[in-house]
């Protein structure tokens, strides 16, 4: 490391990193809002709107989390599986008829009983035991999965696919993406200090101008103010419907493993160790952000993996820029113009950036397995959970019309299908006799990772 989690760079070290965490930031996080807003048939200022109240909430629980959580620098960011569950009650909304008005005030509330649960699991002091459920197989299956469910995606945004409206591979915008990727792999491994230190701005900055060259960047088009505070309950007030609470609970729960493998993802990287302390106090941190997702109307939040990522990439772990950066981020929630012009980052440059990011994922996961000793027993475990998974990302998801919508929705999930059997598999089907393992011992929590 460069600098550690409680050292604190100064002068040009320090506003170089926080302007890194801060686009790195917006990467991660700008896509969710517009496409949730579009599939909610939301106007364009109705998108610049909930954009705004996504940085905001973002921002603030980042803060929050370094600050009093689990105080690691791991951005808080819209979680893919409440992603999902937003677009998949959107389609069952309107395969009945429904009102996508009435949908989002019962999301509301849904993410609130999620927050909850968080909140709930936070303060029972049970994380502990929780927590040795996540052994070396099912934290590196959740890493590998992670990677592989969101590799379609990167592929098709580093190709071009879907950027403005283009419904094949765009080769003029494929060109520029790999190129963009080449130099940030480039300084990545070859740079040495702080130009590797901030390789992903470097990154991000260099695909702008280049997309800007050739015309590829769009100016907002939405008529919104300059200044304008987050509302809150900006769809009305919160509406019960069991089915959305209960899906919200169950996506609550779900996602502890989420926070564990992100925290331990990012400890590993920064030579650190995760507590049970720190545990709790990140899972009441992220409750208390869900809690706010609901009253602000967003997509609900998580810790995101992709920051250990980042912090190996650029040996930077230090709490203090990503503090400064979420600070920046949830004032950028004040100002919906200045979003505007932030979403004009071309997607292609994202997701060039965020495809070695994941690609780090599946290293970090099969790292984990490394330390198993991967006899018949635990190839059976992580093989199942793979293909089982994998298979699933394959299944068209009106293929579980006929269940009840809880249970379609997890078992379209390739993510949630692989940490159950994995969970299953580890530590019923075919447990180990009088197995100990140290959740330490998961991600390589003891020894930081070469990267070199």
């Amino acid at each position: 490391m460069i600098y550690r989690l409680d050292q604190r760079p100064r002068g040009g070290a320090l506003w170089l990193s926080t302007l890194q965490w801060f686009m790195f930031t917006l990467a991660n996080i700008i896509t969710v809002p517009i496409v949730v807003g579009h599939a909610f048939h939301l106007s364009a200022a109705g998108i610049a709107m909930f954009t705004e109240r996504t940085f905001f909430v973002c921002g603030v629980i980042g803060f929050l989390q370094a600050w009093l959580g689990h105080r690691f620098p791991v951005i808080e960011g819209p979680a893919g599986m409440w992603w999902g569950v937003f677009l998949v009650l959107v389609q069952m909304a309107v395969d009945k008829g429904q009102s996508l008005g009435v949908l989002l005030q019962e999301l509301e509330l849904g993410l609130m009983v999620g927050g909850l649960v968080f909140i709930v699991l936070g303060v029972s002091g049970q994380l502990g035991r929780v927590r040795r459920l996540f052994t070396p197989a099912v934290t590196g299956t959740f890493l590998i999965l992670v990677a592989l469910q969101v590799a379609h995606s990167l592929v098709e945004g580093v190709l071009g696919i879907g950027f403005r409206g283009r419904e094949t591979v765009a080769p003029e915008v494929a060109g520029l993406s790999v190129l963009v990727l080449a130099v940030a792999m480039g300084l990545m491994f070859k740079a040495r200090g702080m130009v590797q230190s901030i390789s992903v701005l470097i990154g991000l900055g260099c695909g702008w101008v280049l997309f800007s060259v050739f015309g590829l960047v769009d100016a907002p088009v939405a008529d919104t103010p300059w200044v304008a505070l987050p509302s809150l309950l900006p769809f009305g007030p919160p509406k019960w419907n069991l089915g959305v609470c209960l899906t919200g609970a169950i996506t609550g729960g779900i996602l502890l493993s989420n926070l564990i493998a992100s925290l331990q993802a990012l400890a590993a990287a920064a030579g650190e160790q995760v507590t049970d302390q720190r545990l709790s106090r990140g899972a009441l941190m992220t409750g208390v952000g869900t809690l706010l997702t609901g009253l602000f109307g967003v997509v609900g939040m998580v810790p995101l993996s992709s920051c250990a990522g980042l912090v190996s990439l650029t040996r930077m772990a230090s709490r203090l820029p990503f503090m400064v950066a979420s600070i920046a981020v949830a004032l950028l929630g004040f100002f919906p113009t200045v979003g505007q012009w932030a979403a004009t980052l071309p997607s292609p440059v994202g997701y060039a950036i965020l495809f070695v990011v994941f690609a780090q994922m599946i290293g970090f996961g099969l790292r984990d397995y490394r330390s198993m000793s991967l006899d018949q027993r635990d190839v059976l475990v992580i093989g199942i959970s793979l293909t089982a998974a994998v298979g699933v990302f394959a299944v068209p998801a009106t293929a579980w019309n006929g269940l009840p919508p809880v249970l379609g929705y997890v078992l379209d999930n390739g993510l949630i299908v692989g940490i159950l059997l994995v969970l299953l598999f580890e530590h019923v089907l075919l447990r180990r006799p009088q197995a100990t393992v140290s959740p330490e011992s998961s991600l390589g929590i003891n020894q930081a990772p070469n990267v070199d």
